[in-house]
């Protein structure tokens, strides 16, 4: 596909996500003030009337996806989600698989005015969409706790214009997860997470893990994004599906493409595998291989910005091949106590250990509400870091010996 081509074909995929976002409802139109609503059935049934801002079903329940309905009309509410296991059952329409519409009462769950979801821990509260769409496309600002994100599949979204971004979430504004797992969800690119440009990822205390996508399989960002005590962990880009132009097969557990600063503190990125580059991180200016004509001058092009500091980067690859960290024309900062298993992250600063084997266990529970991979007796990480926050992932408060450890996991003496 010629670069012109393939960048009218990118813009056309963002400029139908933005035109959703735009659909939601403004306060002004909204039913009324915010409300607390509390979901006590795992059916996925819509609301009888999505315009009275009343979590109810024609069988008089409140569902997941009639309590998103009724906070779209009361711009600020939250929605409580007890344990159990909710299972989505509706597919998406052709025009909403078509990036054309943002209709709530089908496919992913829709968020139009800014909302609050909180479950009852990652373990207990699991969202499932079982592979007939995306989990959820956020369209105003939101933040979700102590809950599960799975099942989600954004690759149906391919024709016959491009939508395939987000297999978990697909982000628009600013989103806030806390002690929240995206896991098993698949997509083109972002498989567990794509925040367009103009949004904003905070997440915190969380783990982005076992998701799959051609480009992006963890998280994709184009814009701003903050990543702490987190752990991004066993996500793949495969060749099964080609981004126009040539951008597919990069960034096996973060792909960067913004031009705002992704600042990442205190997790762990390991794992993660990419076809053709940057196993764990790739950064690059945002659609670089399709814009038109020869790049002449890096100088003046859109360069992206991640600042790493206290994380450990280690064991990722690129099929066999290690591969911690890919840049191209894009900075990579070290704020220093970072650690490198390799040694193409770039880290110079204080405190940095660069080709240094980490000594990790595998992903799994550890404790806490979110899945971890643990440091082990020997590592180099132990003490290796500064300035952490108060406790790790889990929980468990920092430092347990003279200094706190790199990474999202705090060894326990």
């Amino acid at each position: 596909m010629r670069r012109s081509t393939a960048l009218s074909a990118l813009t056309a995929s963002l400029a139908a996500f933005a035109g959703i976002v735009a659909t939601a409802p403004t306060s002004a139109q909204a039913a009324s003030a915010s409300a607390t609503f509390t979901v006590d059935s795992t059916e996925d049934a819509v609301d009888a009337d999505a315009s009275d801002g009343v979590c109810r079903t024609a069988g008089g329940t409140c569902t997941l996806r009639a309590a998103v309905m009724a906070a779209n009309a009361r711009p600020g509410s939250t929605i409580e989600l007890p344990a159990a296991h909710y299972l989505m059952t509706i597919p998406p329409d052709p025009d909403q698989l078509n990036g054309r519409t943002a209709d709530p009462t089908k496919g992913d769950l829709n968020i139009l005015e800014p909302t609050t979801i909180r479950g009852a821990g990652a373990r207990e509260t699991i969202i499932d969409a079982d592979h007939i769409d995306r989990v959820f496309r956020m369209g105003a600002d939101t933040q979700l706790s102590d809950l599960t994100v799975t099942g989600g599949d954004a690759k149906q979204r391919e024709v016959p214009i491009t939508d395939p971004g987000g297999g978990g979430i697909a982000n628009g504004k600013n989103m806030t997860l806390r002690r929240v797992t995206v896991t098993g969800n698949r997509a083109g690119y972002g498989g567990g997470i794509f925040n367009i440009p103009n949004s904003h990822l905070s997440l915190i205390d969380s783990t982005v893990s076992r998701n799959t996508s051609g480009e992006a399989g963890g998280i994709r960002f184009d814009d701003t994004g903050t990543v702490v005590n987190s752990t991004i962990a066993d996500n793949r880009v495969t060749d099964d599906w080609d981004r126009p132009g040539s951008l597919s097969g990069f960034g096996g557990g973060i792909d960067i493409r913004g031009t705002g600063l992704v600042d990442i503190r205190n997790s762990t990125i390991t794992g993660n595998t990419a076809t053709d580059g940057g196993g764990g991180i790739n950064i690059a200016p945002a659609y670089l291989d399709s814009l038109p004509g020869p790049i002449t001058d890096p100088i003046n092009l859109p360069l992206g910005h991640l600042a790493l500091k206290n994380t450990i980067i280690a064991e990722n690859t690129i099929g066999q091949a290690a591969s911690d960290c890919k840049n191209v024309f894009a900075t990579i900062e070290s704020r220093g106590n970072n650690l490198d298993s390799g040694n193409n992250c770039h880290l110079t600063a204080e405190g940095d250990l660069p080709s240094r084997d980490p000594h990790l266990g595998p992903l799994g529970e550890n404790g806490g509400p979110t899945d971890t991979v643990p440091l082990l007796s020997g590592s180099p990480a132990i003490d290796g870091g500064a300035d952490c926050p108060s406790a790790d992932q889990r929980g468990v408060l920092r430092p347990q010996g003279p200094a706190c450890d790199i990474g999202a996991f705090e060894y326990e003496r």
